[in-house]
């Protein structure tokens, strides 16, 4: 018994010239073979003039319905006995449309119109016909709710079906020009873009007479009128004359010549006035070699072009608030290094030479000196790190925190083998802030993991991530020697030590930079911890109250 379903499946006959159809087909040599790039842009294009979730390139084998190229489904073939598109092609000059499936009553209790996960409710398949007549497959479209198609839509469907047909002749008929016919297909296809998809930025395409034959919902909503007020009319009866001369004649007399045109403009719209724009020219090739027309795309950079104008105010103002800090940072990286750095090489090279012989009580002061240097040594490092550390340095984006911990992993590789340590991960997210700024704080609390190791127990370092409706949370624990309860609430603070510096070397601004990096993030960090067995740091990034700045 092969289920209920097969009682009622009301499967498509067989069409009379099956064995020539299936013949044909093989001749092709196009079943499971490799994905193609011109057959992907057809049922991409399909998808988008009919505006569903999927769309197909089927070709109807013996007992299978395999597909070629598919937009919006997993499987790469199913049974010709529940296949629709094994109806589509008995009729091969019509394009078969079902608006729900449902009310068919081929299709009523077909397994994939009763899908409960996905149901078909709407179909339409136009059949891909050789050039004797006979239909090997169909480019269809499928909807998981009823709807229709416009006459526009449905001659669509048959113009890329009767293009998918062109392309297969090719393919059998001249192998040696394959990718000379597929580099004709995605010119062929490019051109049909442009012409039936919608976005954002303003479509049109002008043909040699410079007449618009088609224009996009964004142009129409810019100028404000009609598609009947535009379509068929010159581009200086519609821009104005002096507009068109002066800005737009040129660089579309130059893409009527065979270039590519990229170049910016000012352009005055009725409604919204000036406005900055983008524009390309793309000539469009016909398959006799000449040009018949430009594919033309705008896109609006107003409010890019307002803010380079801010962001150069803003510079201007920086700089001169910066100056002093600069001064600042520079008598801290050269004029107070070159001293320090003086000291310590000589120092070193005084305890490293044999020749001297120092007494104890010498050699004990030359290693405070030594110390003593080394020390300073890293408290500038440290106080650089925390001087830059400004709103002004900040790159807001989105921070991938398994790719950042990634890198801290990778930073601190030798640290991690030489404490015999590890880091595990756990549910972590993207967040949005600045990855150099977070970067240093995951660093800095996952070295304090490494360097507070306890005697005996090698160093496991827990990075988790959890949020709410307010921020996000991310979490660094450790199974170090843990930090006293009344020194928690001071472990913050610039410069403070809570161990011996002799057993565990720094300079007490680590914790203080990542305070800092939190502040900056509009957030806060905070401690728990108990002695001998760990501690647990708690980075709270909120979710609203950083800058909304657009991904680097």
């Amino acid at each position: 018994m092969r289920g209920d379903w097969i009682w009622n499946l009301k499967s498509a006959a067989l069409p009379p010239n099956e064995d020539q159809r299936l013949e044909r087909l093989r001749d092709f040599e196009v079943l499971d073979t490799t994905p193609d790039q011109a057959f992907d842009q057809i049922t991409m294009l399909a998808a988008a003039i009919c505006g569903t979730p999927v769309a197909l390139m089927s070709l109807v084998d013996g007992r299978r319905l395999w597909f070629k190229s598919r937009q919006g489904m997993a499987a790469v073939e199913i049974s010709r006995e529940i296949a629709f598109c094994a109806h589509a092609i008995l009729c091969p000059d019509e394009v078969m449309v079902v608006p729900d499936t449902t009310l068919d009553e081929r299709f009523q209790d077909n397994p994939l119109t009763t899908d409960a996960a996905s149901p078909v409710r709407f179909y339409a398949g136009s059949p891909i016909v050789t050039e004797d007549g006979l239909a090997v497959g169909t480019i269809c479209v499928i909807d998981h709710e009823v709807r229709a198609l416009s006459p526009d839509q449905v001659l669509s469907l048959k113009s890329l079906s009767s293009l998918a047909s062109t392309l297969l002749e090719r393919g059998r008929l001249q192998r040696n020009r394959v990718r000379l016919a597929e580099d004709q297909m995605q010119q062929d296809t490019a051109v049909m873009r442009a012409l039936l998809t919608s976005g954002r930025d303003i479509k049109s395409f002008v043909d040699l007479q410079y007449v618009y034959q088609f224009v996009n919902p964004a142009y129409l909503d810019y100028w404000d009128r009609e598609p009947s007020e535009i379509v068929g009319q010159s581009v200086a009866a519609i821009v104005g004359q002096e507009q068109f001369e002066r800005v737009i004649r040129q660089p579309m007399d130059r893409a009527l010549a065979g270039e590519n045109v990229e170049f910016e403009a000012v352009l005055e719209f009725p409604r919204l006035g000036k406005r900055a724009f983008e524009v390309t020219y793309q000539p469009a090739w016909g398959e006799d070699g000449k040009i018949f027309g430009i594919v033309v795309r705008a896109q609006d950079v107003q409010i890019r072009k307002e803010r380079e104008t801010q962001f150069q105010e803003t510079m201007r103002m920086l700089e001169q608030r910066t100056i002093e800090q600069e001064r600042f940072i520079h008598i801290i990286s050269h004029d107070l290094r070159e001293p320090i750095n003086t000291i310590n090489n000589f120092t070193s090279l005084l305890a490293s030479s044999d020749e001297m012989q120092w007494p104890g009580e010498a050699r004990r002061y030359l290693d405070f000196v030594r110390n003593g240097g080394l020390r300073m040594e890293r408290l500038l490092d440290d106080l650089l790190k925390f001087v830059r550390l400004n709103p002004e340095v900040m790159t807001l984006q989105q921070v991938d925190l398994s790719q950042l911990v990634d890198e801290v992993r990778a930073d601190l590789a030798l640290s991690l083998e030489h404490a015999g340590g590890e880091i595990i991960v756990d549910s972590l997210q993207s967040v949005w802030g600045d990855p150099t700024l977070l970067r240093l704080l995951l660093q800095n609390l996952v070295s304090n993991a490494l360097k507070f190791a306890r005697l005996g127990a090698p160093p496991v370092v827990v990075i988790t991530c959890r949020d709410d409706e307010d921020a996000v949370y991310l979490s660094v624990r450790d199974n170090g020697i843990g930090i006293p309860a009344d020194k928690i609430d001071t472990a913050f603070e610039m410069f403070r030590r809570l161990n011996h510096k002799k057993k565990y070397p720094g300079t007490g601004l680590g914790l203080s930079i990542c305070r800092r990096v939190a502040e900056l993030h509009g957030g806060s960090i905070t401690a728990e911890s108990t002695v001998d067995e760990g501690s647990c740091f708690t980075l709270r990034l909120p979710k609203n109250s950083l800058p909304k700045q657009e991904p680097a």
